[in-house]
């Protein structure tokens, strides 16, 4: 390890923040924090250029932010580690960072959004369960029309994916009285919050794992092998009084099966936070069905975000300097 190492932010952490980074260990060297002009949204920045990012980028030892381009990366010759502040790597995959730098060190901050995102997966299913979508429609038509409005308790709930988002989510559904069941790529892995589940199943058996369930959550990470993991057929193996609920990925949902499903009342309806294109084309016919519940992209969002990745930066940062395993490392022959 050299006797500094220099940390570029590219996200709009406060100097407080900053200076909390750089507390960690006195070989730390903070680089200043890039603001690129204009205030660009997170997703912008990796377009930005020019020589004060440029100085920056050649300097970089570790970097920490939400998204890195591969024009970013070619002016990267120190970087060692990045610390993405999404959940998920499929963006810098895809975008071939580990083919321009197959022995860097990526990690996740994945884990951070369990609160918010578990929270929002019960809202999702209590708006179904209690017949919300009615009352909001009704309500700008000052209709009063009277309905029977269901219980999520006693419904089964499927999460398509178990890490730390579904394990919090299922713990609350089994709070309100639901089963739960789980379909997960590696069922010897043990982890805390796994005795919410009353039974796991193989990728393998996705088709009958969803048959039985009331509410499907997709809740996997994007990967080539979980594109449009729900497709036509798993669409068809649902019940017709079924939700899907997904906050992973627009990618992992075949979009136009779904549509044609809802509009065709094969299930009863989708809470959607993720899209295929986002934002979602206002020609959509998504925006337009009254069973459909659409969030922007911001089931994770939350007053504590940029706090729970400083400090999660701050405890791999110590790892890092430490020659520890870091956490949420990407594994990229996995893909997440």
């Amino acid at each position: 390890m050299p006797e500094t190492v220099s940390v570029l932010i590219t996200n709009p952490y406060t100097r407080a923040q900053a200076d909390a980074i750089a507390a960690v260990d006195p070989r730390v060297r903070i680089l200043p924090i890039y603001r690129p002009t204009g205030s660009p949204s997170r997703e912008e920045w990796p377009r930005a250029e020019g020589a004060e990012l440029d100085t920056l980028l050649a300097q970089a030892d570790v970097m920490l932010g939400f998204v890195v381009s591969a024009e970013w990366l070619e002016k990267m010759p120190r970087l060692k580690w990045l610390q993405l502040s999404s959940a998920g790597a499929d963006r810098v995959i895809k975008a071939g960072i580990f083919d321009k730098m197959p022995d860097l060190m990526l990690t996740t901050s994945s884990g951070i959004h369990e609160i918010p995102i578990s929270e929002h997966i019960v809202a999702s299913i209590l708006y179904f369960s209690r017949g919300f979508y009615r009352a909001v429609r009704n309500q700008p038509l000052h209709k009063w029309e009277r309905f029977t409005a269901d219980e999520a308790c006693a419904h089964n709930v499927c999460f398509i994916g178990y890490g730390p988002i579904a394990r919090r989510a299922a713990t609350l559904c089994k709070a309100l009285g639901m089963r739960c069941v789980a379909v997960r790529a590696s069922l010897l892995e043990q982890q805390p919050g796994f005795e919410a589940v009353d039974r796991f199943y193989p990728l393998g058996d996705l088709n009958e794992a969803i048959a039985g369930a009331d509410y499907v959550v997709v809740a996997a990470p994007h990967t080539p092998t979980s594109e449009k993991m729900i497709g036509r057929e798993q669409l068809a193996a649902m019940k017709p009084s079924a939700v899907l609920v997904n906050i992973s990925r627009g990618a992992l949902v075949d979009e136009t099966a779904l549509t044609e499903a809802l509009q065709e009342g094969r299930i009863a309806g989708a809470a959607l936070d993720v899209f295929v294109q986002e934002p979602l084309p206002a020609e959509s016919a998504l925006w337009d069905l009254p069973n459909v519940l659409i969030t922007p992209h911001n089931a994770g969002s939350n007053p504590s975000y940029d706090e729970r990745v400083v400090e999660l930066f701050r405890e791999n940062l110590r790892r890092y300097l430490s020659g520890e395993t870091l956490r949420n490392l990407v594994i990229k022959e996995r893909g997440y």
